[in-house]
């Protein structure tokens, strides 16, 4: 005795059986895999420039604004980039061994903390970037938590303490008369991000100032000002000279650095003005009144003369009446 089954009868028998599969194939993926970070997040803090060598602080905050509890969970910095680059990292707390941790953080709460740490002058980049990881359970209770994954990453650009320095002028272009002293102004400004030292300026070049000025240091963001002199000889005259203003000075190390600013120097020959006309002849009418003038001798002889007449006058007079 045969059966005989109608196959559309299967069909709905196999549809059933598909959909449940479904079903527990989803339920598996929600169970065994993390859960997406919907209600929780993370703050990171951070600069976004560093010098190397200088510390810094990775300030995090796991903010729980989910209905459920946060547990037993961790905070570590990308084993990834702490392998590759643990040589050039410095830090009190090794926080591949021990990363931050929590017990349990309750709806509606956060936990707050930092990373501290530095990069050492030689890492061979400019510019690192890393995650920061948190890792825990989630859900009402420890025991029935589900595994929860969350990340940020970091970016740092990463520069060097450098030694700079800047020279203002007034002017690049000066005219003077030759046999004249030229005083030149300057300003030099620490633009760097540490103090130079041993500073030094002068003029070299065509001509050469008459001393060099010497500054002991400047730190940085601050400048200091003072005058270049230089004596023009007699002998320089219609020329124009081309000289350099040398700035040398030492960063914190005793490496040296140098600026230079290029001027110019146009020497005039000195006039003398001729005197004037009025003058000379001032001058000639004196002389002509001079030679003019009788001497102080005629005017002598007449007033003798006029006192002798007087006398013989008198004399005859007194002979006529005696």
């Amino acid at each position: 005795m045969s059966l005989d089954i109608n196959p559309k009868f299967l069909i709905p028998v196999k549809r059933d059986f598909m959909k449940k599969i479904a079903i527990v194939f989803f339920l598996l993926i929600i169970l065994i895999q993390p859960v997406v970070a919907e209600y929780v997040d993370m703050n990171l803090t951070y600069p976004t420039e560093s010098i190397k060598g200088e510390e810094i602080r990775i300030t995090f905050e796991i903010i729980n604004n989910s209905n459920d509890r946060l547990w037993d969970g961790k905070i570590s910095i990308d084993d990834e980039f702490i392998n590759k680059y643990k040589n050039y990292i410095h830090s009190e707390i090794n926080y591949q061994n021990n990363p931050f941790q929590f017990s349990i953080v309750e709806p509606g709460r956060s936990v707050k903390d930092s990373f501290i740490l530095s990069f050492d002058k030689e890492i061979p980049i400019d510019q690192v970037s890393f995650k920061i990881i948190l890792k825990c359970g989630k859900g009402m209770c420890r025991g029935g938590c589900r595994p929860f994954y969350l990340e940020k990453t970091v970016n740092i650009s990463l520069k060097e303490k450098r030694a700079e320095a800047t020279i203002e002028l007034d002017k690049n272009e000066y005219n003077i008369e030759s046999g004249e002293k030229l005083e030149i102004p300057f300003i030099v400004k620490n633009i760097g991000d540490i103090q130079i030292r041993n500073v030094t300026v002068e003029l070299k070049g065509d001509i050469v100032s008459d001393e060099k000025i010497n500054i002991p240091y400047i730190n940085p963001g601050i400048d200091s000002s003072n005058v270049l002199l230089v004596s023009l000889d007699k002998n320089f005259s219609n020329i124009n000279l081309n000289p350099i203003i040398v700035v040398k000075f030492q960063d914190i190390n005793g490496n040296e650095g140098l600026i230079y600013k290029n001027i110019k120097i146009n020497i005039i020959e000195k006039i003398v003005e001729p005197e004037s006309n009025i003058s000379n002849l001032d001058t000639e009418k004196n002389e002509v009144e001079m030679k003019n003038s009788p001497p102080l001798m005629f005017y002598f002889l007449i007033f003798i003369s006029i006192i002798s007449i007087i006398l013989v006058f008198g004399f005859v007079i007194y002979l006529i009446k005696g």
